[in-house]
């Protein structure tokens, strides 16, 4: 009931303007052409440069992303600076890399040990909310917080690794889940299930979503 009353209030007060859908996570997961985490290392007026911890897509050392520009509905929570460091979704074409999302929900800050996806596409009854103040000397109008849900960044990577490696699933237009289907072995399944909140949650919702024949978004 706490969470569901942050949500309200959350889009109530953030983006109860916004004429976009935002994208769910596990979306985020499927639609992506790069996923990885790193530090920012180099930024330019148009686009950044990661230094990549951890990639599930590819080996490379360093990737140039293009960056997420502010509009009417969304703002980045801060500006881009050398040493910051996210996680990224990223969609692919031929103007390059760019973040998934009109409101930004293909980068997700980390600090220390923590990653934070957006409170827009967090669809789960896990994890505590957390407000996010950006460095002061980073911060932009419109952009005092930034809500996510904290998470250890190495539960959410092997989680991520996990439905992108296991799942097999179809979006809609409106990037719902059409149709689902686990490939990976039933022992698996029953394991992550059992052994902690999120994977038994996450089953329950593509399951869901793999049954809602409108594209409409979950509830």
């Amino acid at each position: 009931m706490k969470k569901l009353f942050a949500i309200l209030i959350f889009f109530s007060t953030s983006v109860a303007k916004a004429d976009f859908v935002p994208i769910d996570f596990i979306s985020l997961i499927h639609r992506a052409d790069k996923i990885a985490y790193g530090e920012i290392i180099c930024v330019d007026e148009n686009v950044f440069e990661l230094m990549v911890g951890r990639s599930l897509t590819s080996k490379d050392k360093v990737i140039i992303i293009n960056r997420f520009e502010d509009w009417t509905c969304a703002v980045r929570w801060s500006d881009y600076f050398v040493g910051q460091k996210i996680m990224v979704f990223l969609s692919n074409d031929k103007d390059g890399l760019h973040p998934i999302g009109s409101g930004n929900e293909g980068e997700l800050p980390i600090l220390e040990n923590k990653v934070y996806p957006s409170l827009m596409s967090w669809h789960f009854d896990y994890g505590a909310i957390k407000k996010i103040k950006p460095l002061p000397e980073y911060k932009k109008f419109d952009s005092e917080l930034y809500t996510g849900i904290e998470l250890e960044l190495d539960f959410l990577w092997e989680y991520v690794k996990t439905i992108r490696e296991c799942f097999k699933s179809e979006l809609t237009d409106f990037s719902r889940v059409k149709s689902a289907e686990w490939t990976c072995s039933p022992e698996k399944a029953e394991k992550l299930k059992n052994s902690n909140k999120l994977y038994a949650q996450t089953f329950k919702r593509l399951i869901k979503d793999a049954n809602r024949v409108d594209g409409s978004a979950p509830k």
